[in-house]
């Protein structure tokens, strides 16, 4: 059952991880190059096919994560190199999480706005910024995984 639910949280990993890449490097430098409502609409529809696809596999990567640090007995005890990083990881997904919502239901409906009213985009610098620390935390994540492999419990 945990050689299952591995491999669910791997494949998780796999959708999350590079659909992010896509929207990354694809996606929105190719909406950048159009302007107003047609870049705010393609924008919208972005998020729109997105949302569910990568908080769907973000939500199944949580649980099955949880799952798998149980039964790693991971909430056991304190100390344990395995634990220290398990913590850290836990801590960085929160962080994400918060940044990932901010992103897509705070800053991006109003970035969206400011772009459909052809107002300045004074919201597009903390996007950015948002963006590229969630980008960061979620080519990280994965690797502090990688490590809790390598100490095992």
């Amino acid at each position: 059952m945990t050689t299952l639910l591995r491999v669910i949280h791997l494949l998780s990993a796999a959708v999350w991880l590079g659909g992010t890449v896509a929207l990354v490097f694809v996606g929105v430098p190719t909406v950048r190059l159009l302007e107003g409502d047609p870049r705010a609409r393609l924008l919208k529809e972005l998020g729109r096919r997105w949302r569910p696809i990568g908080w769907g596999a973000l939500m199944v990567l949580v649980s099955t994560g949880l799952v798998i640090a149980g039964r790693d007995g991971a909430f056991s005890g304190a100390g344990t190199e395995f634990q220290v990083v398990l913590g850290v990881k836990c801590a960085l997904i929160v962080v994400m999480l918060i940044g990932t919502y901010l992103h897509d239901f705070v800053l991006g409906p109003r970035l969206a706005l400011e772009i459909r009213e052809r107002r300045t985009q004074a919201t597009r610098p903390a996007m950015v910024r948002v963006g590229w620390a969630n980008f960061a935390l979620i080519m990280l994540i994965p690797v502090l995984g990688v490590w809790l492999t390598e100490t095992g419990r």
